[in-house]
């Protein structure tokens, strides 16, 4: 029987959204503020998102809020009072800032020390979400040890970039900038008290908006939203326009990188591995160009990682057994890089503990059993880590049970059958724990049904190889083992039309 991996997630820049449950938080709806406006609405080409005042007549955003070609016009809560901007002040590409001047006056806040900020201290971001003015409470979870952003545990969405986020003092001690479900981030205070020092005479917006880094910072955008799209080439094109302009902007390699994976992937999907593989090593170069230019930014790691994992598996097949276990090895020395610098993420965990899993599969190939079930208990320890950090996140459930088949597979190979039947069992219970929160996963029925398999449930196994089916009419693996599972009771022809199904739409499963 063969059980299936589920595919790795990838993360970009700005908006990676995961699936966890929050901690409680309040969220206050504030018609008017009193005693002068602080916080705006920012309206531009897409939309609305926030700003605050820093001065009497300059407000602080974020760069990507007021880049994009097209007017911005500044409003008050109640949508009352509209300021045209009359020119940017002062800007840091790096942590996405920008000081407006501004045609009016407002109250401005009082900037905090963002570097006294503590774990578990109590904030609250004033903004926009989905375009509503709102006060939301949360508490801070982390302070990144390179760019000093401030990780929150609060609930943030679409139009609260730009806003104020104060301490229990009232004080701004981070501006909101990324979102990343469960977590939101925001600029250090004190990055924007240096970027205010610095203000020089204003600059026009549209004299602004061509500079080579603000150009180059919305082509990256761009590259962004046709990689969301699926437009993978379009998007490439995109950040290889943003790269010339400003050959230091990391995430635009990154991104790239991770638009060639993708194409890699369409490749692989059609039979060209050669094409695969070449998309597969250019986009591991870009990723690796982006960790020379920022060494501590995970999103490189993360996605190197995820090419050379990639570059393993199309290598499979290949006589090069040591060169694939080079790239799994480098793979889960990358995601482990990525756990050093942020530890409180779910994704790394279950990608390691995936590429582990597959390592040991090619270790037991090498007949090295030792060696593989040292990686399989490695690989359940990381998906158990993942589950802990987001127990609503049905992957790892997945990745875990598949390891736990995998080294229950070596145990009863060995004649430990009370063992291997315990995993079994396990496996199956993980599953079940995938479908919950994932109804629609073909790969959790699947799983499923080959440790049902595995446990002498032929019965229970073709039931849920029928439901991963029906879901997914062209997952040849289970194709296959729902003809291996047929056969075992006793039904020869509905196999053999099985086995036949599968060796269609993929040739290399029935082998």
């Amino acid at each position: 029987m063969k059980v299936s991996r589920i595919s790795l997630l990838s993360l970009l820049t700005l908006a990676v959204l995961f699936s966890c449950a929050r901690a409680p938080q309040q969220i206050v709806e504030v018609p008017e503020e009193k005693g002068g406006f602080t916080v705006v609405r920012v309206e531009g080409r897409y939309g609305a998102a926030s700003g605050f005042f820093v001065a009497p007549d300059k407000i602080a955003t974020n760069i990507h809020v007021v880049a994009h070609p097209g007017p911005v016009f500044i409003k008050s809560p109640d949508k009352k009072t509209i300021w045209t901007v009359e020119g940017v002040t002062a800007f840091d590409v790096r942590n996405d800032l920008a000081v407006l001047k501004i045609s009016g006056d407002g109250t401005p806040s009082a900037l905090g020390d963002s570097d006294a900020v503590r774990i578990g201290d109590t904030v609250v971001a004033t903004g926009y979400p989905d375009g509503r003015y709102r006060v939301t409470e949360g508490v801070i979870h982390r302070v990144r040890s390179g760019n000093k952003w401030l990780q929150m545990e609060i609930k943030l969405s679409g139009g609260s970039s730009g806003s104020p986020v104060q301490d229990s003092k009232g004080h701004v001690i981070g501006i909101v900038s990324a979102i990343e479900i469960p977590y939101s981030y925001a600029i250090p205070s004190n990055a924007l008290k240096r970027l205010i020092d610095g203000s020089k005479l204003s600059e026009p917006l549209t004299t602004w908006r061509k500079r080579k880094r603000i150009r180059a910072y919305i082509y990256s955008v761009r590259g962004q939203r046709k990689y969301n799209l699926g437009q993978y080439d379009n998007a490439v094109a995109d950040f290889d326009k943003a790269i010339k302009l400003y050959p230091q902007k990391a995430d635009a390699y990154y991104n790239r990188g991770l638009a060639k994976f993708r194409l890699g992937d369409l490749e692989a999907t059609n039979g060209h591995t050669e094409k695969a593989q070449r998309f597969y090593e250019a986009g591991i170069e870009d990723c690796t160009e982006a960790i020379k230019l920022n060494p501590e930014d995970t999103y490189a790691y993360h996605n190197r990682a995820g090419g050379k994992f990639r570059l393993g598996q199309s290598k499979a097949n290949q006589a090069d057994v040591a060169k694939v276990q080079r790239y799994y090895q480098g793979a889960i020395q990358d995601w482990t890089q990525v756990i050093n610098l942020n530890s409180e993420l779910a994704d790394p965990y279950n990608n390691r503990g995936i590429a582990k899993a597959t390592l040991g599969e090619s270790k037991i190939a090498q007949g090295n059993i030792t060696d593989a079930q040292a990686l399989y208990m490695e690989a359940i320890q990381d998906c158990t880590q993942a589950i802990r950090l987001n127990p609503r996140y049905a992957e790892p459930y997945i990745n875990r049970g598949y390891a736990q088949f995998r080294l229950g597979k070596t145990k009863a190979d060995q004649g430990n059958i009370a063992d291997a039947e315990a995993l079994y069992a396990a496996a199956v219970q993980d599953c079940t724990q995938a479908i919950r929160l994932d109804p629609g996963s073909a790969y959790a029925y699947g799983n499923r049904g080959v440790a049902k398999a595995a446990l002498g449930d032929a019965e229970g196994a073709i039931a849920d190889f029928d439901t991963a089916l029906r879901i997914n009419p062209e997952y040849a693996e289970i194709y296959y083992d729902r003809g291996r599972a047929k056969e075992t009771l006793g039904q020869h022809e509905a196999a053999k039309s099985d086995f036949q199904k599968a060796k269609e739409i993929d040739p290399s499963v029935a082998n």
